[in-house]
């Protein structure tokens, strides 16, 4: 078997440097698999993996286009949905991989549609579980076959499918003497071609994070399945984004700011040398929120402080507590706060957040400098 496996991969290599009349990944099968018959080599075939029946041909192959023999009930859907949700991931993943993998080989100007091929994919699959057959999705290794044999338009896949159905049902017993090794041969060559083999030179480069993220992954993929793998890719990675963003927040002050004495109280007169400018820079959530109430000293603070947030996201409910818990300190203290360069969101969330019992004095806004953003947040009930 291996024997066979290295001379298919070699001749698929190779092929091209004689002739490209024929698709490389065909020929090398073909001459595979008949000297696989002439010599009379001891190989497993597919008939051998699936079975005779299989590979019987003829058109009482083809399903039957009826609804499927199961009771439609909400216990069949509890017994198939966690199965369905599995593959329907399974399925977008590796389709939209494939559709990033176009995009990359084929340059003719344009970009597939995500939105296009999850919809057409769904639609697709519900019509034929509903007729009897079976769900799919696109192939990385057979689109890479049609892309290396020239076949780049959309007819590519549909001839392919076509002559798929029509190999099975009329040439079905060659098939079946197909050596599974020449199958393994050809797919070596794909995952080889497929391999980003410039992500190896660059891993010592990246964080360490997200070099974990890249092994996880693969591991998880060999030893469970995609749908699984990409799932814990994904929570390491917002786990760890949300632990770097939670250490980048910066707050810098200066004393002294006038510009915002009118927000005051009547009788504070003008914030002068009594007065505090918090410049505050990075993301404002969850995993922040306790760094960002560190940077505040409301007991040593001037009188008024300004909280400047320009360059500042607050991205969820968590952060505009913590900006709430800071002013509330500062009111503890008989201090002002005044808050500007909030997104217009942000703002009107934090208002209706505290109603009339706001603990800072004013949210100072200016439409053509505020910063443009939303909030990640059920906008809160407003308070009386």
């Amino acid at each position: 078997m291996f024997g066979l496996t290295a001379v298919t991969a070699a001749l698929i290599k190779l092929i091209p440097f004689i002739t490209n009349a024929v698709p490389a990944s065909l020929l090398s099968i073909v001459i595979v698999t008949v000297v696989a018959k002439v010599l009379k080599l001891p190989v497993t075939t597919l008939a051998n993996m699936a079975g005779a029946e299989t590979f019987k041909g003829g058109l009482s192959i083809i399903p039957s286009l009826t609804l499927p023999a199961v009771p439609f009930t909400l216990a069949t859907l509890a017994e198939v949905l966690p199965y369905s949700i599995t593959m329907a991931a399974v399925g977008l993943i590796e389709s939209l991989l494939t559709l990033q993998l176009v995009d990359g080989l084929v340059d003719d100007g344009t970009q597939g549609s995500t939105s296009s091929e999850c919809l057409g994919q769904g639609l697709a699959n519900v019509a034929s579980g509903l007729t009897g057959g079976m769900g799919g999705c696109a192939l990385i290794g057979q689109t890479l076959i049609n892309i290396n044999s020239g076949g780049t338009s959309r007819l590519a896949g549909v001839l392919m499918s076509f002559f798929l159905g029509v190999s099975i049902i009329a040439c079905a017993p060659l098939l079946a003497g197909v050596p599974v090794a020449t199958l393994v041969g050809l797919m070596f060559v794909v995952s080889y071609s497929t391999f980003s083999w410039s992500s190896l030179r660059v891993i010592k480069k990246i964080p360490v994070t997200d070099a974990v993220v890249v092994v996880l992954t693969s591991v998880i993929t060999v030893w469970k399945d995609l749908a699984v793998a990409v799932v814990a890719g994904t929570i390491l990675s917002a786990l760890s984004f949300a632990w770097q963003q939670s250490q980048r927040v910066a707050v810098t002050s200066y004393t002294s700011d006038t510009r915002y004495a009118e927000a005051l109280p009547r009788g504070d007169g003008e914030l002068g040398a009594d007065s505090k400018t918090y410049h505050i820079n990075g993301y404002i959530f969850f995993g922040s929120s306790s760094n960002f109430q560190r940077a505040f000293d409301p007991t040593n603070d001037p009188r008024h402080v300004v909280m400047d947030f320009m360059e500042a996201r607050v991205l969820d409910y968590t952060g505009m507590q913590a900006i709430n818990q800071v002013c509330s300190r500062y009111g503890s203290q008989d201090k002002t706060v005044i808050i500007k360069h909030l997104s217009a969101e942000c703002a009107s969330m934090l208002r209706a957040l505290n109603g009339k019992n706001a603990p800072y004095q004013a949210v100072v806004e200016d439409p053509s400098t505020d910063p443009k953003y939303d909030v990640a947040a059920s906008r809160p009930t407003p308070k009386k």
